[in-house]
């Protein structure tokens, strides 16, 4: 990993992420949240896009993706106090 600067606040550290908004490369500091809608996708927003309503409405209105419905197992025993 190389050392990198932060677009926003000039900072240089080995950590950076993209904001989903402004596709700006950013510290850690800089950045206001993390999502994650699936297991591959990391969704960011930064301070500048947290600010602006639209931006933030768009990052709120994501949900998790889910690919099928969970069922619920059926062991077969009754539910309750165990007795040996």
């Amino acid at each position: 990993m190389a050392i990198q600067v932060c677009v926003r606040c000039g900072e240089k550290t080995a950590k950076m992420e993209a904001c989903g908004y402004c596709s700006r490369m950013l510290c850690r500091n800089c950045v206001k949240s993390c999502r994650k809608p699936s297991r591959t996708e990391r969704l960011c927003i930064c301070k500048d896009c947290w600010s602006k309503m639209a931006t933030r409405k768009k990052y709120k209105a994501v949900e998790k993706k889910v690919e099928e419905e969970f069922e619920p197992r059926d062991f077969g025993r009754p539910r309750g106090r165990r007795r040996f």
